[in-house]
């Protein structure tokens, strides 16, 4: 695609719009959403009830618009595992009243504003780094992106926004301005928190020690209403039970599950599912120590590496968790993302049936493809040369 920024954002804008007005319809995570917005507009903290027992509380759930997400959301009977961040734009989206289009119109509103960030930063970090400026297409008109971000309402791309705020930032060697980018990463989802040990070896030591007093005053602020009554125990406890009783999409935790049917007779999800999340932990630190951050593209290449890990290892992936790592991964030469954009709607298949059973078939296609990809890579490609340990 060989036309200006200006235009090819345009053209990015009118793709969107197509959906503004939309409500959607394959993920009802907005729901809680909109609830837990709600709650803090009411003066309820919802990191210290579940949805079921604050309805016994409202002036009048017998008769109320709470009680209408209750009904459609898919956690009643957990604590909300949203950090603080991303509970700040449900509660902007509350203020628009108690109408679900309107709600849903401010959530898009917020993540389509974070979504032209996105584009605006990887058009300067890749003038910045002499690289085409026609990659940035792949992200603006990817139709995951569009889908997940605008169409079903998912955050991730405020995670990229600060990922890629701290990457803008470090090569402007701004230490301040980088870790707000990575605790704004932080703040909305935790999971950025897995680059901390990469991020130490990308600064020099006097940077590094700034950088970490900087980010963990900043990750404070942002995560400070967890702290009131035992509202971190009860995030950390839904967060725990997320991670030992569901499965979808995954593959290494498929083969082990599909491995211990040999010997056992029953599902071992809850040891599998934090076990696995323990072995993706000591590998990221160890490649992270080991990695050495030569280069802009080789630091890029990096935190593409640490979600492929982490990804490879959870017994949950949505097809919208991979947008972070796809956003960075159009800064290197790695199309490991790209591909995963296109195979992940395979998975797809399971929200048809009604049951939500998944094909096994989709899945060995899915991932076959993926680690033949990462195997050229790793052998041939992007990931052969780029990847130097010490």
């Amino acid at each position: 695609m060989n036309f200006s920024f200006r235009k090819g954002v345009i053209l990015a804008f009118a793709l969107r719009l197509v959906l503004i007005l939309s409500v959607p319809a394959l993920s009802d995570d907005f729901y809680r959403y909109i609830f837990d917005g709600h709650l803090i507009g009411l003066g309820i903290n919802p990191y210290l009830m579940y949805p079921s027992e604050t309805l016994t509380i409202l002036k009048n759930p017998s008769d109320s618009y709470m009680h209408f997400l209750f009904e459609k959301m898919n956690s009643p009977n957990y604590f909300s595992i949203y950090p603080p961040l991303h509970q700040f734009f449900f509660y902007v989206a509350s203020l628009s009243g108690e109408k679900l289009l309107n709600n849903i119109l401010v959530l898009r509103v917020c993540i389509i504003f974070f979504d032209f960030l996105n584009m605006y930063l990887l058009y300067r970090i890749l003038k910045l780094w002499g690289q085409p400026i026609s990659k940035l297409w792949l992200y603006a008109f990817n139709p995951l992106v569009v889908i997940e971000l605008t169409g079903n309402l998912h955050f991730e791309g405020l995670v990229l926004t600060g990922i890629l705020s701290l990457l803008y930032f470090w090569i402007k060697n701004e230490t301040g301005l980088a870790s707000l980018g990575w605790s704004f990463a932080i703040g909305i989802k935790l999971t950025p928190l897995m680059l901390g040990p990469l991020l130490l070896r990308a600064w020099k030591k006097d940077k590094a020690i700034l950088f970490l007093f900087l980010s963990c005053t900043a990750i404070t602020l942002f995560l400070f209403p967890l702290y009131f009554s035992d509202g971190f125990q009860k995030f950390w406890q839904s967060f725990r039970l997320f991670q030992s009783s569901f499965e979808f999409n995954a593959s290494v935790y498929y083969m082990i599950i599909w491995l211990s049917g040999f010997f056992i007779d029953y599902n071992p999800i809850a040891y599998v599912g934090p076990a696995l999340s323990l072995l993706a932990l000591i590998s990221i630190v160890f490649f992270s120590l080991r990695f050495k951050v030569e280069s802009f593209e080789k630091f890029a290449l990096g935190i593409v590496f640490v979600y492929l890990i982490y990804l490879l290892f959870q017994n949950v992936v949505h097809p919208w968790y991979i947008i972070p790592a796809f956003g960075v991964s159009i800064l290197t030469r790695s199309n490991v993302f790209l591909v995963w954009t296109g195979l992940v709607f395979l998975s797809y298949y399971t929200y048809s049936n009604k049951d939500f059973e998944e094909c096994i078939a989709f899945l060995l296609v899915e991932y076959g493809i993926l680690f033949m990809f990462i195997s050229k890579e790793i052998y041939f490609g992007a990931l052969s040369h780029k990847i130097k340990m010490e």
